[in-house]
């Protein structure tokens, strides 16, 4: 993807040059392969695998292209986690990634990546009767795919307009194809093997072939195993019994006498099951649980602790009056729950899956809220994050070139600290990232749908905080689209205006209303002749200069000689897409 990455930014439509779509999806996978690190200690199944990674990859997305991707991947872990690659589960994986990527995106649109993870999806279905291997089946999807990515200007006629192929979906191409190439010619033994991850190989060879040899030989896992390396796998024990099996699934006519093969078989299983109780490092009480129970039945804390004990370990229960603090680790904290209830009422409750405990979401722990409420803005330019910030918003995340995370809003909300908040963002692209963030911080967040910094502006002067929240959310919403404005910025590439007159190749542009009025090579000449054309009633212009324009000088003083009866200003905005926003007043 990272290979690809520039040629994916190329494919980015007008009318705003940002080029990112290729970044966006390579950031999103390196900050989910970056977390998952933190789980390099522990022992974890393919599926459980995936999960994790899934989640970091929303944490992390970047941008539509990189949330879109991230709900696909969730869909498909939710499905595998149980490590059934059967074709027939991977056909439900595909089904239901391909289900939560429409359904959580607003306003599903064709000729994007959703149409290239349908295509994907209905491609695998038909290739399901021809071939057993998932792997295989969906290396031949592929050039379905392409098919079906040269099509995509035909469904959105902005693609066709700008001469495009859709990024996202090309972006969605490139990732199948790395995933295939991956497994077809690098195997598993690339890079090394860690020991966590071979042993939970072990683990599931041994549930395979406890249903029998040759049922195992017949299945995708069996495939994995002959992938491995084995030159790479340090513990020589485990080594060898992952050769012997090898050798007992491509060798069963040479042991076909059926006294033998189950001797073999039963030989591998007490192995793999021996090294992997040797070595397993999981957890056997999953759930760190706590609670506080308010009870007048409970006569002492022996009586609670004798009630306990069988649903787990490391049990402390302490004592105040007739209220008991337990800490437990079981597998069955709702059944605990659902004991303890029948003797007072529960006070307080914590879950933490101790194997994942650095992400605390099943936490009930409280952020330690410091005010009512606040205002969050979301700007790529440093002058409009100090414009902003001299208006009154609480914080500000001044993202520059690269969009945040979805783990980048969550911090910046949650270290807020703030039992309510407002928040807005200066791009479209953003809003997506943002809703998933706030369904995972732990404040109460009103989402102003802004799409540039001229309306995160406009909110900030129409709204105070001496209004209740839902107040201050209605002002804001009202307040987003008071300022009128346009935006100049550079063509990348060749494109028609509304009225059907081209822009050429680096001419620069002027947007009004979210359509092109007028181009012109000159950029000072297209600024006189916008505010010629928008300037009729108002009697302040207002330039905010971009990054792409920060040396340049001049243009207001061109201005105040054409236009001597219009008071104008010059700030520096710092924004990367646009030379220059004028707004009218």
């Amino acid at each position: 993807m990272n290979k690809h990455k520039e040629y994916l930014n190329g494919l980015n439509v007008f009318p705003v040059p940002d080029g990112d779509t290729g970044l966006n999806m390579v950031l999103t996978i390196q900050g989910a392969m970056a977390s998952m690190k933190n789980f390099e200690n522990q022992s974890m199944s393919p599926g459980e695998y995936l999960k994790n990674f899934a989640e970091q990859m929303l944490l992390h997305s970047r941008g539509c292209s990189g949330v879109i991707l991230s709900l696909f991947m969730q869909g498909f872990a939710e499905t595998v986690a149980n490590d059934d690659f059967s074709k027939e589960n991977v056909y439900k994986a595909l089904e239901n990634g391909c289900r939560n990527a429409y359904e959580g995106t607003e306003n599903p649109r064709e000729g994007t990546m959703l149409t290239l993870m349908r295509a994907l999806k209905e491609k695998y279905g038909e290739l399901m009767e021809q071939e057993d291997d998932p792997i295989v089946i969906i290396g031949k999807t592929i050039p379905y795919l392409k098919e079906v990515l040269d099509k995509t200007p035909e469904m959105l006629p902005v693609l066709k307009q700008a001469g495009v192929i859709d990024s996202g979906g090309a972006g969605f191409v490139v990732f199948i194809q790395g995933v295939c190439r991956e497994f077809q010619h690098n195997g598993f033994g690339a890079n090394g093997l860690p020991v966590p991850i071979l042993l939970k190989i072990g683990e599931t060879t041994r549930k395979y072939i406890a249903k029998g040899l040759s049922k195992f030989r017949n299945t995708p896992f069996a495939h994995l195993v002959s992938s491995i390396d084995f030159s790479r796998i340090q513990n020589n024990r485990l080594r060898e019994i992952l050769q012997n099996v090898r050798k007992a699934t491509t060798n069963l006519s040479v042991n076909n006498h059926v006294n033998n093969k189950k001797k073999l078989q039963e030989k591998l299983i007490d192995e793999l099951e021996e090294i992997n109780n040797l070595w397993n490092p999981d957890i056997k009480q999953k759930y760190c649980t706590e609670f506080v129970l308010e009870s007048d039945k409970v006569i002492s804390r022996e009586q609670l602790r004798e009630m306990l004990a069988p649903f787990g370990d490391s049990l402390i229960v302490l004592q105040a009056g007739n209220k008991f603090k337990v800490h437990i680790h079981t597998n069955k904290p709702d059944d605990i729950f659902d004991k303890v209830k029948q003797y007072g009422e529960l006070v307080f409750t914590k879950v933490d899956d101790m194997k994942k405990q650095h992400r605390n979401f099943i936490s009930d722990d409280v952020i330690d809220y410091r005010r009512d409420k606040s205002i969050y803005c979301i700007v790529s330019g440093k002058g409009f994050a100090e414009i902003l910030q001299k208006l009154g918003a609480d914080d500000i995340l001044c993202y520059g070139k690269n969009k945040p995370s979805v783990d980048q809003l969550v911090k910046g909300l949650d270290n807020l600290k703030a039992k309510n908040i407002i928040a807005a963002a200066d791009d479209s692209d953003i809003l997506m990232a943002l809703k998933y963030a706030v369904s995972l911080c732990k404040s109460n967040v009103f989402i102003v749908e802004s799409d540039n910094p001229i309306d995160l502006i406009g909110m900030m002067m129409g709204i105070s905080k001496d209004y209740d929240i839902m107040t201050m959310f209605e002002e804001a919403m009202k307040s987003i689209h008071t300022i009128p404005f346009c935006g100049i910025a550079r063509a990348n590439r060749q494109v028609l205006a509304d009225s059907g007159k081209p822009v050429k190749k680096n001419d620069y542009f002027a947007v009004y209303k979210k359509k092109i009025i007028l181009s012109n090579p000159n950029i000072e000449e297209l600024a006189i002749e916008a505010v010629n054309q928008l300037v009729n009633g108002y009697g302040l212009v207002t330039l905010y200069k971009g990054l792409p324009s920060r040396k340049n000088n001049g243009l207001v003083d061109r201005l105040k000689e054409q236009f001597p009866d219009i008071d104008f200003e010059e700030y520096y905005g710092g924004q990367y897409n646009y030379n220059y926003y004028i707004t009218f007043e």
